[in-house]
């Protein structure tokens, strides 16, 4: 990376992880994905029960392989799994040590944004797990609410219907809002029917218990 562009990412960086720190999070850095496996091979305890919120960030990462061979995993990718035996997955999920997962976007005001189908990932973010553990790229991190929103809407979530093969508007789009979208009208969901992956939204600002861990990784990843 050019060095002055080096400079503005650092700073931007720093106010991150500063405004993270403000709002109760413990948080980390890791420059690249092999870092941030390390660093949750230092956090999470071999034996320990985990769990993890559906997430392209923790298999580019190779953590779903570390819980898979070194931990009591509550295994959600299960071949097979039936729409019953998953849904008892979930609940149980919420008794686990270590709830791994990324997030939608996180703001540069320390605010963290996540849009769920099911709802069993931002249920256990919101209150369960002992500890919360995000792992989330720099290419998730937005400069606000607003910001995270749109996000969402043109990168997240597309790409993600894209992954699940899900019939939706923003597949066939590939972006969930026009262009010319009001501003009023942001946070809104599109038409999508039945099919929708968007159902529960999840901001979390300040917190003022001692499970939430944030690693934000210095490279993309996930999206």
């Amino acid at each position: 990376m050019d060095a002055n562009l080096d400079k503005v990412m650092n700073a931007r960086i720093k106010r991150t992880m500063k405004a993270l720190e403000n709002n109760g999070y413990k948080v980390c850095f890791a420059e690249t994905k092999d870092e941030a496996l390390k660093l949750v091979k230092q956090l999470v305890p071999e034996g320990s029960t985990t769990s993890v919120g559906g997430s392209m960030t923790l298999f580019e990462c190779g953590i779903i392989d570390y819980l898979k061979n070194n931990t009591d995993y509550l295994d959600r990718y299960v071949k097979g799994l039936s729409y019953d035996d998953l849904r008892e997955t979930f609940r149980k999920a919420l008794l686990a040590n270590y709830y791994l997962t990324s997030a939608n976007a996180i703001t540069e005001h320390g605010e963290i944004y996540n849009v769920d189908n099911t709802g069993n990932r931002v249920a256990a973010i919101a209150f369960g797990p002992d500890n919360v553990i995000f792992v989330v790229g720099m290419n998730k991190v937005v400069p606000t609410l607003r910001d995270a929103v749109v996000r969402v809407k043109r990168i997240a979530c597309p790409a993600n219907t894209q992954r699940l093969g899900v019939q939706t508007f923003c597949v066939k789009a590939g972006v969930c809002i026009k262009p010319t979208c009001d501003p009023d009208e942001l946070m809104c969901a599109a038409d999508c029917g039945e099919n929708t992956i968007c159902r529960r939204t999840l901001i979390m600002s300040r917190v003022r218990d001692n499970r939430y861990t944030v690693i934000l990784v210095g490279e993309d990843v996930g999206y």
